[in-house]
């Protein structure tokens, strides 16, 4: 039976097979691996939590923006039969952004989610508490009497999905307030009822 070297030359210096790094050379290798891994990974967890942070707040923008489409287009669907009235209508939209925007409060806070119904005139029609200052975002000349508007709002700042690392040191790097805003004709839909 032939016994085979099990050692593996490198240059001068021979590695033993057992694992035990015995030479002076490598010696001098003990612990780098370490080092760079310190050196290393606080720079990929900060890429990491940069994706996280800012995924999710693309992803709560964009559904702030689809709440207040949903909830714009919820306004103009008005049931047959059902009494309709400007009020009505504004009640359903909100109801219809909170259902679509919730779960950015479920994650954040849901004191932090508002949302405004307003009509042409820049009124608040339906809204929870704290919007009223909502209303009238959208120019005066670009809406008339027969439009409602529709703004979502989340105080990210105030509440983020994600905690801020080293607390409001990184506060600048996230946006204080993330809003959704839609508004429709209901004109359209008077229309549509009236068969034109």
């Amino acid at each position: 039976m032939q016994h085979r070297d099990e050692s593996a030359a490198i240059g001068s210096t021979a590695i033993p097979a057992c694992g035990v790094c015995a030479s002076p050379a490598w010696r001098g290798q003990r612990g780098t691996y370490s080092i760079e891994f310190a050196l290393v990974f606080p720079l990929f967890f900060l890429l990491f939590y940069a994706l996280l942070t800012y995924g999710l707040v693309f992803a709560a923008q964009e559904s702030l923006n689809f709440a207040a489409e949903g909830a714009a287009r919820a306004a103009l669907r008005w049931p047959q039969g059902v009494a309709d009235s400007l009020s009505a209508r504004a009640d359903q939209a909100r109801s219809t952004a909170l259902d679509l925007a919730g779960w950015v409060g479920a994650l954040g806070d849901t004191a932090r989610l508002g949302v405004a119904v307003c009509d042409g005139q820049g009124a608040l029609l339906s809204g929870t508490a704290g919007v009223a200052g909502l209303c009238g975002a959208m120019p005066p000349d670009s809406l008339d009497a027969q439009e409602l508007q529709v703004v979502v709002r989340y105080a990210y700042g105030a509440a983020p999905l994600v905690p801020l690392l080293g607390g409001s040191l990184m506060s600048f790097a996230v946006p204080d307030t993330l809003v959704g805003n839609a508004h429709v004709s209901l004109a359209v839909a008077q229309d549509a009822a009236l068969g034109g």
